[in-house]
């Protein structure tokens, strides 16, 4: 799969050649060529990836207003494994 932070570029070089010539036709010259192809690879911006698949928090419903119930953990994936 292609991945833009891991490889921007690719570059192809292509040959092709008639391989049934006619006779009749050889005074044109060579039936063979060459072409490079160069592909560049778009950016775009993956979600983030959390640390685990699911999370369970609990919180009681007389805890007061403001009462942290719980943390998750994810980092960026388009850059070197940033905290999000």
């Amino acid at each position: 799969p292609l991945n833009y932070e891991k490889k921007k570029q690719y570059s192809l070089h292509i040959s092709a050649e008639n391989t049934h010539l006619d006779s009749r036709f050889t005074y044109l010259g060579s039936f063979k060529d060459d072409a490079t192809l160069k592909i560049t690879v778009g950016d775009v911006d993956e979600p983030p990836v959390f640390s685990m698949d699911y999370y369970i928090m609990e919180v009681y419903e007389n805890a007061k207003v403001g009462t942290e119930v719980g943390a998750v953990t994810a980092r960026d994936p388009d850059s070197k494994n940033s905290p999000v």
